[in-house]
């Protein structure tokens, strides 16, 4: 290959390593990572960029000295053969004392960055609530999933919302989650780290936003037929726009008690992406669900068809009725 060959085929393999990134994601979500919002989303990609940066220390230099070993002892190069050689103090000092080295600045960083994350003190929100000098009461958000939709509970303001969540930015979120069918992940991509949601347990989360926006939020655990369509739009508004859709949720004429809750989790595809709005709930839903499971009275038994046959007529009708046009 002469060098003018080379030359395209670096600059290919250059586009290449460019563009893989772009391959079946939008700019927003390969981007994020550039512009992650919360103290969460930023501690994560902090903590990431330094696990890079670490391991390059080894991996470039290693990558460099193989490759400048090959040019060198190859056959006709200037590299000297000498049979006698076993030993070398300043060899061992470097193949074991940079990765010991390594190995304790990184479980240093480690070890701060679980801190940094852990969902259920995470130091980071912490300490971002500090700093903005708001001294509000935190948002407590109960999150139930069942095949295969999302319910989100306000237990202070006697709301909830089906498949879509709502928070106030500026504002730390205090999140209690447990599962009325199998086990799920919570996760929104930009903001919110990943979660398990179990059955019959419950777990916690706390987060904290920054600013204003819409995020993706879905399951990341396959949890059967309908989880294509477990997902939902999380939407971070100002303070006054919260208490507004507040009042407008206060306004529906739709209630979750616990027998239309026991509807509710019947399993559903939900097809269409609909959300709906509940003005009262029951005020012990949530550790009802887990007590219910528990016992084993919680239960449900998934049609055949539902996982035989998924473009079956039957599969196609289960959703959660028809869209709700709110502007929230």
């Amino acid at each position: 290959m002469n060098t003018v060959n080379c030359r395209h085929a670096l600059k290919a393999c250059l586009l290449l390593l460019l563009l893989s990134p772009l391959a079946g994601c939008s700019s927003d979500d390969w981007l994020w990572i550039l512009n992650p919002n919360g103290p969460l989303a930023k501690s994560s990609v902090y903590y990431l960029i330094v696990d890079i940066l670490l391991l390059a220390v080894v991996i470039v230099p290693a990558t460099a000295l193989v490759i400048w070993a090959f040019f060198r002892y190859r056959q006709g190069g200037k590299g000297r053969y000498d049979p006698t050689f076993n030993h070398s103090i300043l060899v061992e000092i470097v193949v074991w004392g940079v990765p010991l080295l390594l190995v304790g600045v990184m479980s240093y960083f480690s070890y701060q960055g679980i801190r940094a994350v852990e969902p259920y003190e995470p130091q980071s929100v912490e300490r971002a609530v500090a700093t903005s000098g708001d001294h509000q009461k935190p948002l407590k958000i109960d999150v139930i999933t069942t095949d295969w939709q999302w319910l989100f509970v306000y237990p202070d303001q006697d709301i909830a919302v089906a498949n879509r969540l709502i928070v106030a930015a500026k504002r730390k979120v205090e999140m209690r989650l447990t599962s009325a069918g199998v086990t799920n992940d919570f996760y929104v991509l930009k903001v919110i780290n990943q979660i398990y949601i179990m059955p019959g347990m419950r777990t916690k989360h706390n987060f904290y936003l920054d600013r204003t926006g819409d995020y993706r939020g879905f399951s990341t655990e396959f949890s059967g037929p309908g989880f294509s369509w477990m997902n939902y739009k999380m939407k971070a508004v100002a303070p006054k726009a919260f208490d507004q859709w507040v009042a407008k949720a206060k306004a529906s004429s739709h209630q979750m008690t616990w027998s239309q809750f026991k509807q509710f989790a019947k399993p559903t595809v939900n097809t269409g992406n609909t959300w709906r709005l509940y003005s009262h709930v029951d005020p012990n839903l949530f550790t009802q669900v887990i007590a219910k499971v528990k016992s084993g009275e919680l239960t449900s038994v998934k049609p055949i068809f539902m996982t035989k046959d998924m473009q079956n007529e039957e599969f196609k009708s289960h959703s959660t009725g028809k869209p709700n046009r709110g502007n929230n």
